[in-house]
């Protein structure tokens, strides 16, 4: 998946506007995938750009979780499967 089509996913799973998932897509890529400090770190920054409260950042930080964790596993389980842009 590129940028482009998780900014669609996120947006289309959080119904939230391409603009705010944009938004976070630039929050996830700032900090590690892994670790506490950083789901903290992400949670409070979208916190901040979003305006949301504490458990829509959190719920906005796992779904991005998520889609980037089940794409990882598609990639790895079908190495070869070409292309899942459109999905």
């Amino acid at each position: 998946m590129n940028k482009t089509g998780f900014i669609m996913q996120l947006a289309d799973r959080l119904n939230i506007t391409e603009e705010q998932a944009a938004q976070v897509d630039e929050i996830v890529e700032a900090h590690h995938i892994i670790g506490r400090n950083s789901k903290l770190a992400v949670i409070a920054e979208i916190k901040d750009k979003l305006g949301t409260d504490d458990e829509t950042a959190k719920q906005i930080s796992d779904t991005a979780s998520e889609l980037i964790a089940s794409n990882i596993r598609n990639k790895l389980l079908h190495p070869f499967g070409g292309n899942d842009e459109d999905k």
